[in-house]
């Protein structure tokens, strides 16, 4: 009887070690992770992508992600083409210019808005170089950090809305994390520029903000979007689900923890813990509609941007 009760509890033990070991195969975090290369500029509306990483919101959805930094938000849609990231955070803009010239992109979700008032975007200009509305930008030579991003489309919007003759300036395609060099250096007489890098430029006291020219726009526009090629949406579809999700869940927790959240952001942007703490918190929304993509494309279509017959729904994954 005492041989037959070790072996009942032998066979019991087994049985539920295999019950454990089924249940962990099972769980998401034990299966086969999905590898994802997330290609950013080091920028503040990408923080939701910084967040997931951090707090594990994409490792318990069976994704392994990597962050790599791409200086010029234009050469994202390049890099997602090469298949050297997976998905890319480039703005409206570049996003939309790559849709019409070609490119078969997605969005898979949103990450920021830009808002209509304080937005994270400015002109600058040098403490010696005199400001008198958009026409007195005539002449000068401004700085763009990406010629053909969202903030080279606003830009030029502004100075036709304002009267001024955008080919009178001199526009210069200089990355954001150069421009207060450049200004000290007097080599430029302005620049736009963007978080965390407008912040830098006012601590460093080589620009001072002329104007915020995002304010006054009839609503938030869609901002930083994270994208993907149709192929690889196509061909992981619950990884590009789980994606979205792992941000949306990021956003609800950095709204929740808005210090925390600046503070992850430290390893990716390598700034000064007075500059994030600076900066102004991103505006972040998830769901990126087909209207906000249609507002892009219309004024992009009035600079002669986009040539295509565009689908903004067709742009969005489903």
């Amino acid at each position: 009887m005492r041989y037959l009760a070790i072996l009942l509890e032998t066979l019991r033990s087994a049985r539920t070690g295999l019950v454990l070991a089924a249940a962990l195969l099972l769980s998401p975090a034990a299966a086969q992770q999905v590898k994802i290369v997330i290609g950013t500029s080091p920028i503040a509306d990408v923080m939701p992508a910084f967040v997931a990483k951090e707090k594990g919101f994409f490792a318990k959805r069976g994704l392994d992600v990597s962050i790599t930094l791409i200086p010029l938000n234009p050469t994202i849609p390049a890099a997602l083409h090469a298949k050297s990231i997976q998905i890319g955070a480039p703005n409206a803009a570049v996003f939309i210019q790559a849709v019409d010239s070609g490119l078969d992109l997605q969005i898979v979700s949103g990450s920021t808005t830009t808002p209509n008032m304080g937005a994270g975007i400015a002109y600058l200009t040098r403490e010696d170089v005199p400001f008198d509305g958009a026409r007195s930008l005539e002449g000068k030579k401004i700085i763009i950090p990406g010629l053909s991003s969202s903030v080279d489309v606003l830009f030029r919007k502004w100075l036709a809305d304002k009267g001024a003759d955008e080919k009178k300036i001199s526009f210069v395609e200089i990355p954001s994390a150069q421009s207060s060099d450049a200004l000290k250096g007097k080599t430029v007489d302005g620049a736009v520029a963007v978080e965390p890098f407008l912040t830098r430029i006012q601590q460093a006291g080589t620009g001072k903000i002329a104007a915020r020219f995002m304010d006054g726009l009839a609503d938030e526009k869609l901002g930083i979007s994270f994208i993907a090629t149709r192929d690889w949406v196509s061909q992981n579809p619950e990884a590009a689900k789980n994606f979205a999700a792992a941000i949306a869940e990021a956003m609800d927790w950095a709204n929740a923890n808005q210090q925390e959240a600046r503070n992850l952001m430290q390893p990716y942007l390598n700034l000064p813990q007075a500059v994030l703490d600076a900066i102004p918190f991103p505006h972040m929304r998830n769901k990126a509609t087909p209207e906000s993509v249609a507002w892009w494309i219309d004024v992009m279509k009035s600079q002669g941007r986009v040539r295509s017959a565009l689908k903004p729904a067709e742009m969005i994954m489903r």
